[in-house]
């Protein structure tokens, strides 16, 4: 069972990561759906919206709370989050509030031994529980997407696999606030398989977004989708599950790839139908699958 100390702390530092994450697929959602859709891009902004506040309290409550490596593992935002903020922001005019990555900066993190007072710990328990009602509303939200995605009744630019990775993703936070509600010291656990069929798919989702001329950056991507297949499909079996070693080094390959292509975005060098806050979004997710492993 997860003491005191831990359940605040890992709920703490897994709604730093993942609050971001949903508010920012609510982004894309909203930024890919052509006119019809406007009642579903309106949805999304309001999921937006809420990820935002709970995001915003988060940031209040982490305060002294967070281990330091945590906050430079470039998990919560890396050098390139503000500014690909702004740049989407300019060019979708959907509101992607830089000023709460500016906030992020000053958390300060834990000195000496953690003290949690019961006043936390209950703040702690109800941001858990409206996060995840939220989630579990924002889940059935792209169910119905990816449903009618699939059946052809709605056209949007969002590939349906891709889809399908954002739905998968929030049912993947759902369990883990699950578990820290119910105090599972295995609540982190068994991340491995999951992140690195994630690190194909961005892999195979960048692949299909760069632009026909781009030959370098898209065979690179196609060759870090089969790259991740491959331990994919080791992780289908004991005896040639690829070690930490392993999958680390593949991990920032595919890290210094999405580094690089964000980079290049922003500053047009590399032509592309990707904005840079997607793939400093991917680059986010790498660099959380590297601090797991570490």
């Amino acid at each position: 069972m997860l003491s005191q100390e831990l359940f605040v702390q890992w709920s703490l530092q897994y709604h730093l990561f993942w609050l971001r994450i949903m508010k920012e697929h609510a982004i894309f959602i909203e930024a890919t759906m052509p006119p019809p859709g406007k009642s579903l891009a309106q949805k999304a902004d309001a999921y937006k919206q809420n990820y935002d506040q709970f995001l915003l309290t988060t940031i209040i409550l982490s305060n002294g709370m967070i281990p330091r490596d945590a906050l430079e593992s470039g998990q919560y935002y890396t050098q390139f989050t503000e500014g690909a903020e702004q740049d989407a922001e300019n060019y979708t005019g959907i509101s992607t509030r830089p000023d709460i990555t500016v906030k992020e900066y000053d958390i300060a993190p834990v000195y000496g031994n953690l003290t949690i007072t019961g006043s936390l710990e209950q703040d702690v328990i109800h941001l858990n529980q409206s996060v995840l009602t939220l989630t579990d509303s924002f889940i059935q939200f792209q169910s119905d997407l990816l449903n009618d995605r699939a059946s052809c009744r709605l056209f949007t630019m969002m590939y349906t696999g891709d889809i399908l990775h954002v739905l998968m993703e929030a049912k993947r936070y759902q369990m883990i606030l699950s578990a820290l509600q119910n105090r599972d010291e295995n609540a982190i656990e068994d991340y491995k398989i999951f992140w690195t069929h994630n690190m194909a798919d961005h892999a195979k989702v960048m692949r299909g977004q760069f632009d026909p001329t781009e030959a370098a950056y898209f065979n690179r991507a196609n060759q870090l989708a089969e790259l991740f297949d491959t331990l994919s499909e080791e992780e289908t079996g004991t005896n040639t599950f690829p070690t930490n070693q392993e999958l680390l080094i593949s991990t920032n390959e595919i890290r210094d790839f999405k580094a690089n292509t964000t980079d290049a975005i922003m500053r047009c060098k590399v032509q592309s139908i990707m904005l840079a806050l997607y793939t400093d979004h991917l680059l986010r997710e790498a660099n959380h699958f590297i601090y797991l492993m570490k």
